[in-house]
């Protein structure tokens, strides 16, 4: 099989990419497989190969066992069907033995390159190393009984109060992850567990924001800052001085270069913290968690906080759904039921388990996201396409349809849309040209945007918002080559001198001697204009990707969910995607797809093959 051409390898196997198929016929010579083994450790290979490029860290031998993989029969491309496991096990174990320098490595039925079974490792013993429950003295309990009252509501309670839980839960344990959808109060928990962290450590901790983009950096500091002005009281007053109001993104608190891998902070010279509380998890992938463990002090705590549900990072693995994976919401243990008893001795019970992942807090209550949006997203989440379906009111036109006062989830047809995309997108965004000042603007840019799953094609980012400028008359700056009155943008990348950030948007707006400036909000109210000579590149925004839309909010949201058009939009289009997207609405949203596209999307995860789980397992003495 070595001996085949890249040219007639993808006439038999779509999907292939080049570094798949020379990738596969190296490790394939370099491990001397037999003329009987080869040719099924040559597929194996291109699997691993094509499931790392998919975003997985590993190659699960149990998911290409008895399956058909690289088929497309409209191509005539019949794809190759694996044999059974116990062969492909025994095949990789064979395959393997004689692999001296560590290249690959084969665990638990996982096929990893040496790569990801390192990155794998440093997170499993970073998160296993900080499991155990450490017990609180009994002055951390005295004051922690002291502030109690003005950060949480201390009445009996019949019913569960999960961030009280959260926070409570992440005082006795140097790992914590706080999970939980929109709404939820993951800002306000974590503002909480600042609070209570200084109160019980007598102010002496240095503690870390950080977030994995600069727009989600600057969206916590910004919640951050609001949440601590709400609490008041005297114990409060005294600990607000040592609770950070800046967080920084992960590349600069790391000292990742753009483009580089090596880091400024490491475990030679680890950072300067006693707590680093990361926001956004679900978009950190593996590499980057990986490296963040390594910097991390020994005795320093990790609160990783994330909805799990929410699309996964860009890059290869999804730390956050793989550390959720195995557990079963709602249980303590012991040691864990006994401190929560004591700090809050008002709440019900939680059910005790030995087995129980103590360092998974859910937060289960939405307090500000609910009505017919919340209940076709859990039933999207729940994978209930035909409950969400029932939920969604059809409408057969956009003329005569009140866009921008909808409190509800709509679904339009996707087909014949070209003269519907046009009425559409005046009743989306003319607010914005017929404003009067930059106020005015800059509201109506926030109110309303569109969504897709991707830039290229009838349906994505890049003719929507050309599409879009020409239905507002601004056909003169198609393509985003010329700044105009009323142009949001988006910017692509960190600029720390301007204090401007990857996915910040601005709009495009003159002052008041008429000069066209770029102008973004100010943390503290208000906006400051820039010269357009000075702006990092940016782009029109009308209409943004789905994952660029990640922790953004809009009280109206247009999402489209293109027809399948190959295995690579099928691949994009997942249940996660279409949760998120949905998500990204506080009033109301419109759904432009059809039902069956809807149903397939719902039915489709976007699921990464991972050990993680298993290795913290492992490394707590766990079975294996």
């Amino acid at each position: 099989m070595s001996r085949e051409s890249f040219t007639a390898a993808t006439k038999r196997l779509a999907g292939l990419e080049a570094i798949d198929f020379y990738f596969a016929r190296l490790m394939t010579e370099l491990f001397d497989a037999t003329p009987e083994t080869a040719d099924d450790w040559f597929h194996i290979l291109l699997a691993l190969s094509y499931a790392q490029r998919q975003g997985n860290t590993c190659l699960n031998l149990s998911a290409i066992a008895n399956q058909t993989w690289f088929a497309q029969p409209d191509d005539d491309k019949a794809g190759y069907r694996f044999p059974d496991y116990d062969r492909l096990h025994a095949l990789t174990q064979f395959c393997l033995q004689g692999d001296a320098d560590g290249c690959l490595v084969y665990w638990q039925g996982r096929l990893y390159s040496q790569r990801y079974w390192q990155f794998e490792t440093d997170v499993a013993e970073t998160i296993a190393a900080r499991l155990a429950v450490e017990p609180l003295d009994d002055g951390q309990y005295s004051r922690l009984a002291a502030l109690w009252p003005e950060i949480f509501d201390v009445d009996p309670q019949s019913q569960q109060n999960w961030q009280q839980i959260a926070t409570a839960s992440s005082l006795s344990q140097r790992f914590t992850i706080i999970n939980g959808g929109p709404g939820t109060g993951k800002t306000y928990t974590v503002t909480r567990l600042m609070l209570a962290l200084q109160a019980a450590y007598e102010n002496k901790l240095h503690i870390q924001l950080a977030a994995p983009t600069g727009k989600a950096a600057q969206r916590l500091s910004e919640s951050v800052s609001a949440s601590l002005h709400a609490i008041a009281g005297e114990k409060t007053a005294a600990l607000k001085p040592y609770i950070p109001n800046e967080a920084v993104t992960l590349h600069r608190l790391l000292g990742l270069q753009r483009f580089g891998v090596q880091t400024r902070k490491n475990a030679v010279s680890p950072l300067t913290c006693d707590v680093l509380i990361v926001d956004e998890a679900s978009m950190v992938d593996l590499a980057l968690m990986a490296r963040l463990c390594r910097a991390l002090p020994a005795n320093a705590q990790l609160v990783l906080v994330g909805d799990a549900e929410q699309l996964p990072a860009v890059e290869s693995g999804n730390v956050l759904e793989a550390l959720l994976a195995e557990h079963s919401s709602g249980s303590v243990t012991p040691a864990m039921a006994a401190h929560i008893k004591r700090l809050c001795p008002h709440l019900p019970a939680l059910p005790v388990s030995e087995t129980s992942r103590s360092y998974v807090q859910t937060l289960q209550v939405s307090h500000r996201f609910a009505g017919n949006i919340a209940l076709v997203a859990t039933a999207i989440k729940n994978s209930d396409a035909e409950f969400a379906w029932r939920n969604i009111k059809q409408i057969d036109t956009v003329q005569g349809f009140n866009l921008l006062e909808n409190q509800e989830v709509r679904q339009l047809p996707s087909q014949d849309l070209s003269q519907q995309l046009r009425t559409l997108a005046r009743k989306s965004f003319s607010n914005i040209v017929k404003s009067q000042s930059l106020e005015e603007a800059m509201t109506a840019v926030n109110y309303c945007r569109w969504l897709s799953p991707v830039r290229k094609g009838p349906l994505g980012v890049e003719q929507l918002n050309q599409q879009i400028e020409s239905a507002l008359g601004l056909g003169g700056a198609l393509n985003g080559r010329t700044y105009y009155r009323g142009r949001p943008v988006m910017v692509l990348e960190n600029q720390y001198s301007q204090g401007l950030f990857n996915g910040d948007v601005g709009l495009i707006w003159p002052d008041d001697e008429g000069n066209l400036k770029a102008w973004f909000e100010k943390a503290e109210g208000g906006y400051r204009g820039l010269s357009i000579s000075r702006l990092p590149r940016v782009e029109t925004v009308f209409a943004m990707t789905v994952h660029k839309s990640q922790g953004s909010e809009f009280a109206q949201v247009v999402l489209f969910i293109p027809d399948a058009t190959g295995s690579q939009m099928d691949s994009v289009c997942t249940r996660e995607l279409l949760y998120t997207g949905l998500t990204r609405a506080r009033q109301g949203a419109l759904l432009v797809s059809s039902q069956s596209r809807f149903a397939d999307v719902v039915a489709t995860r976007q699921q990464r093959f991972s050990g993680l789980a298993q290795a913290i397992v492992t490394k707590l003495g766990g079975n294996s």
